[in-house]
């Protein structure tokens, strides 16, 4: 690989995590001389990493006034989540065979970690990985596609704060149900347990939004 080619990698991904993990919030303007020197990289690269960013949906080009990470607004939040319920069960349930059953173990036992240690923030980081496990394994790249900008899009609105606070342990719970089921081969109960999973996350948010707009920040 290249190593402009590398390093435009480097600062894509560095950015991403940032960006989805609400280290960067939504609407704020990202400075091309201040992400060159934080970085230590070129423009070349930074405004490569950017332009993918924007094809990624997290970050938006305004004339005139440059880039910004994409919004976030309530109407977004209903939106992806919905599409995410959509979509995500649908589109997995063909190939929860091809699941690696000791990287499901081991989901397992750091789902649990998580529980006893009560930890939102590695919470947070976990279910992201676990969903982007269950599409990358795949192996289809369209699937991939679709989901990996839902489960992005979804990790904004997991880690910011207007949430983290009230997060439960629901979720982990969910996540020890469907692997238990991957791993019985009761696949028909995995789809039914991820439907059911992606459809109360659904309602989870949105009670909390309707609840608390007004304390909201867009």
């Amino acid at each position: 690989m290249p190593k402009n080619e590398n390093l435009t990698n480097q600062v894509y991904q560095t950015l991403k995590n940032r960006i989805i993990n609400n280290e960067i919030m939504p609407n704020t303007y990202l400075d091309e001389k201040g992400l060159c020197d934080s970085l230590g990289a070129s423009r070349t690269p930074v405004r490569e990493a950017l332009a993918r960013l924007e094809q990624d949906g997290l970050v938006v080009s305004i004339p005139r006034r440059g880039v910004a990470v994409s919004e976030l607004s309530l109407q977004t939040i209903l939106e992806l989540i919905h599409i995410r319920k959509v979509m995500e069960p649908s589109l997995l349930r063909p190939y929860f065979r091809l699941y690696d059953k000791n990287v499901l173990r081991t989901f397992r036992e750091r789902q649990e970690q998580v529980i006893r240690d009560n930890d939102v923030d590695a919470f947070g980081l976990l279910d992201y990985e676990f969903h982007k496990y269950l599409y990358e394994s795949t192996g289809k790249r369209h699937v991939i596609k679709l989901l990996s900008y839902v489960c992005d899009q979804h990790q904004r609105i997991r880690t910011h704060d207007f949430f983290r606070w009230r997060r439960l342990t629901q979720g982990a719970h969910d996540h020890l149900n469907i692997i238990d089921a991957l791993l019985a081969d009761d696949y028909d109960l995995a789809y039914q347990l991820l439907v059911r999973h992606t459809s109360e996350m659904e309602e989870y948010y949105h009670g909390l939004l309707m609840n608390d707009v007004q304390s909201y920040e867009f």
